[in-house]
């Protein structure tokens, strides 16, 4: 098993399934969008590197696609945690952007360094020359 392979495997199994059932277990049976968010973030990175879908050719724009988005969230709700607020007076339809979240993924807690990690190990696979 290749190394990009191990990555989204453990954060499909590790936050996405085990952290999904820690939250409907302990949130009145309720599925949040963060546990969605890492469920099928983590199922897709597994799912587009088969050579079955395309011989794997759309893992690279995906490990790219995917981390910048968990890359920039996770730098926002960090910078956040120190009360650098860069996003603030923006205005986002449908609560896409809140005090708390960003496209529903949390600002807040150990959630952003989750997400920074994820996102520059994503980052990392997308941008290597293979």
């Amino acid at each position: 098993m290749s190394h990009r392979n191990a990555h989204y495997w453990f954060w499909f199994l590790i936050f996405g399934v085990i952290g999904g059932l820690l939250f409907y277990n302990q949130n009145n049976h309720t599925v949040g969008s963060e546990s969605i968010w890492l469920f099928v973030s983590g199922l897709l990175g597994i799912l587009v590197s088969q050579n079955w879908l395309n011989q794997g050719k759309f893992a690279k724009p995906y490990d790219i696609i995917i981390g910048v988005i968990f890359t920039v969230v996770g730098i926002l709700g960090i910078l956040g945690g120190f009360d650098i607020h860069l996003l603030k007076g923006v205005n986002a339809p449908g609560g896409l952007l809140t005090a708390s979240s960003i496209l529903g993924l949390s600002l807040t807690g150990l959630a952003p360094i989750i997400h920074t990690f994820l996102g520059l190990v994503s980052l990392n696979h997308g941008l290597k020359n293979k």
